[in-house]
């Protein structure tokens, strides 16, 4: 009889024991405030809450023990989001008695803790830029940093925001730094939103520091969509109830989009696919033919793509287009001038300023002038070769080592152009060597101020494009573009002979007309001679 009653026990207390598993989607690790490490929660397990021998709906009893005797506390547990748990708990109790009277225990204004679950899935974060913002800190709105206004953007990863916070004269504690968030999890309570991110800033060094809350609230829509959220102090959602209180508050504003339609000059659209000589920039106009990608490989390990979209036109002439442009590259966004200037039917010439916080700022003499503007020139991908506008043959004398020399002083440098060849040949001799010819094609060539020509030259023995310019008797060659101040490459240049085979075509005409003369004389003789002949013996 004994035995059965054990069995009975036993089993009872098996029972029990499987009655409570937390759900597989809660497992895993677990940041919680105030714990050196890690919380695990497997099976029935939370790590330093014990282990759970009871659940009833979001209660969950827990079997613990304190100061070396059993106790048990009831903890009610929420599931925000698949990377946050929140919960209210109990105090470990040795007396009490039911399990229901246990959690009926936990007082409704008691503290609720949250959980963040580590090395997380990030999720697409709510807010999609751009947004201008005034920041202050502490909640009570006194020292609000407004001037200058500070900027919020998505990153191109949509996981990721960036906060670009700038610093104000007259108000004590604030600073110009930029914050990188990660969103790893958002949920609405009532009228309000919650959002989690992980901060990736100066003095992160921590979970602790690393993990932020964040409570927020919208209104409005398109370009009058307002923000308001307030940032918790630690890594805890504990105390953050409105979105005008809280250790940081925000007030958001969006950027104002196009006032009207703003498209790209079909003389740039009609060409999908541009590159600079060195082929370190590479130009892609999207379809839509509203914004186009920029790809920039000067920097080989990281290569930085930005997508730049037509935001507004500035003015507008046959050849020549000035732009207001939204950059975005990573995490890094703002708004550029951008001046579009049609050099050749597959040539173009670019300047871009400095990045502005806003649109009508963008052209202003702060962000766009001759100090902080860069030029680019770019050639259609889809080029095809034509004719050289030299004719002749022309001695070039180097001032310093030329790109298409294979020493760095020849003893012979020449240019070959046209002599019925749409190709352009440079005979070159160093010391000691044969004379040898490298022959390129002329892609594109126009004529620019100053009366300089340009002429954009390619050859199969290599990707790069050149830029040969020159005038009457000076010139100079670059990989880079075509702008005379940016370079050192430069030659004097003079006409040694006109084309060596048009000289021969004359000789050989002349030659063939004094032949032909020949012919038609002595045939002209002999029909004479014939008739005399004819003449005499009729007689």
């Amino acid at each position: 009889m004994k035995r059965v009653v054990f069995l009975c026990v036993s089993f009872f207390n098996m029972t029990i024991a499987s009655r409570c598993f937390f759900p597989k989607p809660w497992h895993g690790e677990y940041f919680h405030l105030g714990y050196s490490s890690p919380l695990t929660v497997v099976n029935n397990t939370i790590t330093e809450k014990g282990k759970c021998v009871e659940n009833f709906g979001s209660h969950f009893v827990m079997e613990d023990s304190e100061y070396g005797e059993k106790c048990w506390r009831c903890m009610t547990i929420y599931r925000k989001h698949q990377n946050v748990l929140s919960y209210k708990e109990s105090y470990c109790e040795t007396y009490f008695d039911t399990f229901e009277s246990l959690c009926e225990n936990i007082a409704g204004d008691s503290q609720m803790h949250t959980m963040f679950r580590r090395d997380s899935e990030p999720v697409k974060c709510p807010f999609k830029g751009p947004f201008t913002f005034s920041y202050s800190k502490g909640g009570s709105g006194l020292n609000t940093c407004s001037f200058p206004k500070s900027y919020l953007d998505s990153c191109t990863d949509h996981h990721k925001l960036q906060l670009n916070f700038q610093a104000c004269i007259d108000v004590q504690g604030s600073e110009s730094v930029s914050e990188e968030l990660q969103c790893i999890a958002q949920w609405t309570e009532g009228s309000k939103k919650y959002l989690v991110a992980e901060m990736n800033r100066e003095h992160v060094y921590s979970d602790e520091s690393k993990y932020r809350c964040f409570v927020y609230e919208k209104t409005g829509k398109g370009d009058n969509k307002t923000v308001k959220m307030a940032q918790s102090l630690s890594a805890s959602c504990d105390g953050l109830w409105s979105p005008t209180e809280g250790y940081r508050t925000f007030d958001m504003e969006k950027v104002s989009g196009p006032r009207s339609r703003c498209e790209l000059p079909t003389w740039l659209t009609d060409h999908h696919s541009w590159t600079s000589l060195d082929s370190s920039i590479q130009l892609h106009i999207n379809s839509g033919e509203k914004s186009f990608k920029l790809k920039n490989l000067q920097d080989v390990i990281h290569p930085e793509d930005s997508h730049v979209t037509c935001h507004g036109i500035v003015k507008e002439e046959k050849n020549i287009v000035k732009l207001v442009t939204y950059v975005k590259s990573g995490c890094d966004s703002g708004f550029v001038c951008s001046v579009f200037i049609k050099e050749a039917q597959n040539v173009i010439k670019v300047q871009f300023g400095h990045k502005a916080r806003i649109p009508s700022e963008a052209c202003s003499d702060l962000y766009f002038s001759s100090s902080v503007i860069k030029s680019l020139l770019l050639v259609s991908k889809s080029t095809s070769t034509g004719s050289c506008p030299m004719s002749g043959r022309y001695e070039i004398s180097p001032h310093s080592p030329l790109p298409i020399a294979p020493c760095p002083s020849p003893t012979s440098l020449h240019l070959v152009s046209g002599c019925g060849s749409s190709a352009l040949t440079v005979e070159h001799q160093c010391s000691g060597q044969n004379r040898t010819k490298t022959e390129y094609s002329c892609n594109a060539h126009w004529t620019g101020p100053g009366r300089r020509t340009h002429i954009i030259l390619s050859s199969h023995h290599s990707s790069q494009l050149m830029c040969l310019s020159y005038t009457d008797n000076h010139g100079f060659i670059s990989t880079h573009s075509c702008h005379t101040e940016l370079h050192h490459n430069t030659f004097n240049i003079s006409q040694s002979g006109p084309c060596v085979q048009a000289l021969s075509s004359v000789s050989l005409a002349r030659h063939l007309a004094s032949s032909l003369t020949t012919v038609l004389i002595i045939s002209l003789f002999s029909v004479m001679s014939s008739s005399v002949l004819c003449t005499v013996r009729t007689s």
